[in-house]
């Protein structure tokens, strides 16, 4: 079971977002022990199998704002982060998570198409399409994506963005990257690691918190 840090303090981003309480609850973030750092791992649901190894925080404690990303922009998927295993409406998908914020921001309804240009790009100069932009190839996925052309494992501390991606786009593998379409993108910024957490962690040790 992993330990519940519900009193880790906000990010300053964090203390503006306005969530209810229902969506506070399901969008707990789980993030599993790597070496030295706490990094991302998935939603938190109950049921789930996590070890001592992971905490569980509120979103609002690794919540980084959010961005638009421009027409054009050039980005690729983070290795070794969980994939959406349950794409679609479900409630605690990382596609819901990611209509949740954009709700909470625009308070309209959102995009409900792969943002990219329907194309998949490598460094050879081969180019090729995956759909019709604008379309939703297989379901829709909130994908874990860094900006560049380069898919690796985060930097310590470096922003990890959510995007809504075609399953083909979500799982197209490490060798290719992508470029968002006509329209502007709304991507949610999370830190990779939680950075407020050693401080916490000197005056309240692990031991002292409840297991979920």
């Amino acid at each position: 079971m992993a330990y519940y840090l519900k009193d880790l303090p906000f990010t300053e981003e964090g203390k503006k977002l306005k969530l209810s309480d229902e969506d506070r609850e399901r969008f707990r973030l789980v993030y599993k022990k790597k070496d030295d750092q706490w990094v991302l791992h998935n939603i938190y649901e109950k049921g789930g199998e996590y070890g001592d190894d992971c905490i569980v925080v509120p979103l609002e404690s690794t919540y980084k704002g959010n961005i638009e990303l421009a027409p054009g922009t050039e980005f690729a998927n983070v290795v070794g982060t969980s994939n959406d295993p349950k794409p679609g409406d479900i409630n605690t998908s990382w596609i819901a998570f990611w209509k949740c914020i954009y709700i909470a921001t625009h308070y309209s309804y959102p995009p409900s198409w792969c943002c990219t240009d329907g194309m998949k790009y490598n460094n050879y100069g081969n180019n090729i399409v995956l759909h019709v932009e604008g379309a939703t190839y297989g379901e829709l996925n909130g994908g874990h994506i860094i900006l560049g052309r380069i898919a690796r494992q985060p930097y310590p501390g470096e922003i990890v963005y959510i995007v809504p991606i075609c399953t083909g786009h979500n799982t197209m593998g490490n060798s290719f990257y992508m470029k968002t379409g006509h329209e502007a993108t709304f991507a949610v910024a999370l830190s990779n690691v939680v950075t407020n957490i050693h401080n916490y962690l000197a005056r309240h040790p692990l031991e002292a918190h409840e297991k979920i």
